[in-house]
């Protein structure tokens, strides 16, 4: 009776504990769960069972229940001795007993009679299938972590894990990645409880600093309910705590080549696989690498007070350069001469690439009594970047540049711990991560224009903007887990929950950092012959740019997001099998507070191109003409109010969702004995609120203000206009004209998302087997299949993407046009030929508008079969890995853009020409390979093999004329000229490599020595433009084509072969 009363009690705190309470997702500990029998395998009842070990304080010590059965919850993970003692029976000692994070250790003890007291110490291993869990984890420790030539942050880790394909080229910075099926930001980052993963992108916010992991637990599938934020996968780091016994030491690690490496005594570290001739034959820079990087890493842990009070401490310093493969001041070069007041003279030197990166790490775990335990941690990151290096390209001068400008992150999290008694125990966790992420422009250019010549293409003047951002998220968390042996024949872990969540997103984009800085843009047709005409030099149509932005400190915009979860979860085991139930609730929405702008009508300057007497009477006096003449412009949806205007935003909510995500999962012992078990899964998945995809409606800092300008007069000045503004002092009957071609509507209603849009998510199906191969080694074979639904996109709410659609009176919305592709030949009238109709919005039809939704057709699924397999390290030897053969498909990419559901694929009937195939990070052969082998005199050789298929790709025709007068909006379409995915670049293989060699002092610890050979076997790639997208006039008679001018070019190599030194000391 009391049982059951126990679970109605907890049943009920499940659905109804306090709200207020809620987050961290992430488990820091395991169980050990055990019978006790005698030689007949009947249960010893009473029997005391003591448990101790490095990573616990004190000793623990618990009575068998009736059934024989004992329980130690919420163990730190490590190595643990169990000590069984029975008057009557030989004493068992078990020693070495491996706790890993999230799993429940299950062990049996079978006592023998003994007339006198005598012991048995057993050394045995620990379980290496879960036989409870229908969980698909894989589980790092420290000592593989270290053991591996890997790079040394969460995204090396990240790297290594089963079908793991990374961002494409320029995402570096952001560290994602794209797992078994998940978009970029699909991926739940958590350190010590508190979730990392940056609040408005869902990258992770910060690198984590390797040399405090004590283990890495990584969820790929069948996650249980306790887990949200995440379809795919979750990456739960649980540090280093320190110990009864004084520990620590250092590490320092190097690499560097060519001029800019800081210890030039030593011979370069890496070697080009190609020559200097090749190089210049292809005309393409020298393969990325890093010129100098220098990492030096200090830690120590210890007791404060013996088994009550244990701290450790850890600090990282680390920093690299890079050579600069661009050369945009060999294109200032071209044209300085012709003005080089013009320029910053840093404009014409070659800027190369650096990073200084500061980590701190504290962490105190207090044994507040023999049942409470209290967890807290401060991880500390500073990175700066001199160059930002994703503001960088081959057009960027050095006064275009931005700078990453000392940007920090604290994070810090709070735990308690309450053992009841061996079944239940209570968890409360608080935390709170802090990131201003600062993206600057330059104090030195900072009121300069921002200036391009399009002839050249170069930019230099003033970077485009600042953002100065304020990323934080918080968040409380309470759950219950208690154990069960026998209810309804079954014995259960049962565990309730609730989170809160508030996360904030505040962005100051800016302008300068004085009143009235520059906000404005200057486009040249040619700098060289001073062309201002930058749209078409022959009718003198120039363009006028300007950000609507104040200077720093000013206006900023704020996305944040609330969120309220519970869930219940219980997993029963009977016999050989076991049932993982879990229901999940999650409630949250995005708001945007309050905002005020002041008015934006009083810089420093007016335009570059703006007649010096107008400039001279008031350089704001074009501005206010076109700001006059917004007001009065009838083609602009909402002119009541302009992005120049003051303006009071009212508080409103964005998207609001209300989901219940189910789980089940099964388990089946095949022998029962713990060493192969069949699992099948299913689940669903919703996809998180962030504020980066569901800000679209942002008014207060409003995007850029584009016209075209029309120089009537012809006097190469920009003059007041002669027709728009209403007030007289605003027109020029001599003047010009201006056409406002891009801006931000300001109506404070304006909605981004349909009011029936609903919460993406995720079906889930999983069906594996692992099995025990030898002593400390699993191998598991799994079949996934995930299909995406409710996939977020924007569509043209008034126009839509059916070509058939008609408008009111019976007219065509979309016109169509048929015309022939003739294929890669580039030739009609042979058999590659092929017929396609697309279509072009009528000039009659409605101005787009667009909301996100939920398009029907929208989809992605991912099917993919993995051979997974680690052994832990026993017999000198330790491997991890995976063969990954999948397939990812659908017509809604999942990159960096995709996921925020903002591209083009339903903005017209056009996008979803052969939108359908291979999408972005499909690799069908994915292979991962990592292991150790010791040999004598302390000598270790360690591996890191990887292999994977190229990616997908399709030809496209950039642009489809259409005839003259044919009555489109546009002059132009482009489509996919074939299936998305249809073709694949190369795959690609690479292997790393470490030899290390330990010495042992006695009393003083161990040196190890190593050597991280990266790139063993020279392998290289080159990436050549196969695309031809093509531009087809085929109206014309006859009809003719033109080639993309980069087609057929190589435009840049891989392939270098690097050594990395390094030196370990630890006591």
């Amino acid at each position: 009776m009391k049982k059951t009363a126990f679970l109605i009690l907890l049943l009920i705190l499940g659905l109804f504990i306090f709200p207020s309470l809620g987050l961290a997702q992430g488990k820091q500990t395991g169980t050990i769960s055990g019978t006790v029998l005698d030689n007949e395998n009947n249960p010893l009842p009473g029997v005391t069972v003591t448990l101790s070990g490095p990573a616990m304080m004190g000793s623990m010590s618990y009575l068998t229940t009736e059934a024989g059965k004992f329980r130690f919850v919420a163990l730190n993970p490590g190595e643990y001795d169990i000590k069984v003692e029975l008057t009557g029976f030989k004493t068992y000692i078990r020693k070495g007993l491996r706790v890993s994070v999230g799993k429940v250790t299950e062990i049996e003890v079978i006592l023998e009679p003994a007339p006198v007291a005598e012991e048995v110490t057993v050394v045995a291993a620990s379980p290496v299938v879960d036989v409870e869990s229908a969980k698909i984890s894989i589980n790092y420790g420290s000592d593989f972590l270290l053991s591996l030539p890997q790079s040394r942050d969460l995204f090396g880790i990240q790297q290594s894990l089963p079908g793991t394909v990374e961002a494409e080229a320029g995402r570096e910075y952001t560290r994602m990645s794209s797992i078994l099926g998940g978009h970029l930001r699909s991926i739940l980052y958590q350190i010590d409880g508190a979730i990392m993963n940056d609040p408005t992108t869902l990258y992770v916010s910060a690198n984590i600093n390797v040399d405090t992991f004590e283990e890495v637990e990584v969820s790929l599938g069948a996650l249980p309910a306790d887990v949200g934020l995440t379809d795919t996968a979750v990456i739960n780091v649980v540090t280093k705590s320190g110990g009864n016994k004084f520990s620590g030491g250092f590490g320092g690690y190097y690499t560097g080549t060519g001029d800019l490496r800081s210890f030039k005594f030593l011979p370069s570290l890496a070697q080009d696989m190609w020559s200097k001739e090749q190089l210049q034959s292809m005309n393409v820079s020298a393969p990325s690498r890093y010129n100098d990087y220098r990492d030096a890493s200090v830690n120590l842990g210890g007791p404060v007070i013996k088994d009550r009070l244990w701290f450790f401490l850890n600090g990282r310093y680390l920093d690299w350069k890079q050579a600069n493969p661009n050369t945009p001041e060999n294109r200032i070069k071209q044209i300085y001469d012709v003005n080089p007041k013009a320029f910053d003279p840093r404009d014409l030197q070659h800027y190369d690439l650096s990073e200084e990166n500061w980590l701190a790490f504290l962490k105190l775990t207090f044994q507040l009594s023999k049942k409470l335990r209290y967890m807290g941690m401060l991880h500390f990151n500073m990175v700066n970047q001199p160059i930002y290096t994703l503001r960088v390209g081959a057009a960027y001068a050095w006064g275009y540049t931005a700078l990453n400008d000392h940007e920090k992150v604290y994070t810090t999290s709070h735990h308690l711990n309450w053992v009841l008694d061996q079944n239940t125990f209570i968890e409360l966790v608080g935390n709170y991560v802090n990131r201003h992420f600062p993206n600057m422009m330059r104090r030195e250019t900072a009121n300069n224009y921002t200036e391009y010549d399009r002839e050249a293409n170069v930019y230099w003047g003033n970077t485009n903007l600042t953002d100065d951002y304020y990323r934080k998220r918080a968040g409380l968390s309470a759950s219950l887990t208690h154990f069960e042996d026998n209810l309804f024949g079954a014995s259960h872990e049962i565990k309730a929950g609730a989170e809160w969540e508030d996360t904030y997103y505040i962005r100051d984009r800016c302008r300068g950092y004085e009143p009235g800085d520059n906000p404005y843009y200057t486009y040249w047709y040619s700098f060289k012959t001073q062309n201002k005409y930058y749209y078409d030099t022959k009718n003198k149509i120039g363009r006028l740019q300007m950000q609507p932005f104040a200077h720093l400190g000013v206006v900023s915009g704020d996305d944040n997001t609330r969120r309220f979860s519970g869930y219940l979860q219980d997993s029963a085991v009977i016999k050989r099998l076991a049932i993982n139930f879990g229901l999940r609730f999650d409630y949250s929405y995005a708001y945007e507070p309050a905002k005020h702008r002041p008015q934006l009508l009083n810089y420093k300057v007016g335009p570059e191109f703006l007649n010096p007497v107008l400039a001279q009477a008031d350089p704001n006096i074009l501005l206010k003409a076109l700001n006059d003449q917004y007001h009065h412009d009838p083609t602009i949806e909402y002119n009541q109010v302009s992005p120049l205007d003051e303006h009071h935003i009212p508080y409103r909510k964005t998207v609001e969702f209300t989901t219940l995500s189910p789980r089940i999962g099964f388990v089946y012992d095949v022998f029962g004995n713990g060493k192969t078990a069949v699992k099948l899964s299913l689940a669903r998945y919703y996809e998180p609120i962030w504020s980066g995809k569901y800000n679209a409606p942002q008014l207060i800092a409003a995007g850029s203000m584009n016209w075209y300008w029309y120089d009537l007069n012809g006097n190469g000045y920009m003059d007041l206009p002669r027709t728009g503004p209403v007030d007289p002092k605003y027109l020029d009957p001599n003047g010009d004209n201006y056409v406002l071609t891009s801006y931000v509507v300001q109506d404070p209603n304006v909605k981004y998302y349909a009011d029936d849009i609903k919460c993406p998510y995720m079906n889930e199906l999983i069906v594996g087997l692992e099995h025990e191969l030898m002593k400390d080694f699993r191998v598991g074979l799994q079949f996934i299949y995930k299909q995406n639904k409710n996939i977020t996109e924007d569509v043209d709410a008034v126009n839509g993407y059916d070509a058939n659609k008609k408008d009111e009176q019976g007219r065509p919305i979309w016109l169509p046009y048929t015309f022939v592709d003739p294929g890669w030949d580039g030739k009609w009238g042979t058999a590659d030929d092929k017929q396609f109709t697309v279509y072009g919005l009528a000039s009659y039809a409605p101005t787009p508008y667009f909301l996100g939704s939920n398009p029907p057709g929208c989809k992605r699924e991912y099917i993919g079969g993995i051979l997974s397999f680690q052994k832990r390290m026993s017999n000198r030897w330790q491997l991890s890995g995976s063969v990954v053969y999948s397939a990812y498909k659908g017509n809604a990419n999942h990159d960096y853009g995709g996921a925020e559901g903002e591209t083009a694929l339903y903005d017209d009937p056009n996008s979803l020409i052969n939108a359908d195939g291979r999408i972005r990070y499909d690799r069908p052969l994915n292979i991962k390979i990592l292991g150790t082998y010791v040999l004598p005199y302390d000598i270790a050789v360690s591996a890191y093999f990887n292999f994977r298929s190229g990616s997908p790709w399709a030809r496209t025709i950039e642009r489809v004329y259409f005839p003259p007068n044919f009555g489109a909006r546009v002059s132009y379409v482009g489509i996919l000229a074939e299936p998305v995915g249809s073709r694949r670049t190369p795959s690609e293989s690479w292997l790393d490599m470490r030899v290390e060699k330990s010495f042992s002092f006695r009393g003083m610890g161990k040196l190890s020595l190593y050597v991280d050979m990266f790139n063993v076997t020279g392998s290289t790639s080159v990436n050549i433009n196969q695309n031809p997208n093509t531009r087809v006039y085929y109206y014309q008679t006859p009809p003719t084509l033109t080639l993309d001018s980069n087609y057929g070019r190589i435009n840049s190599v891989s392939g270098v072969r690097s050594v990395r030194l390094g030196l370990r000391w630890s006591f």
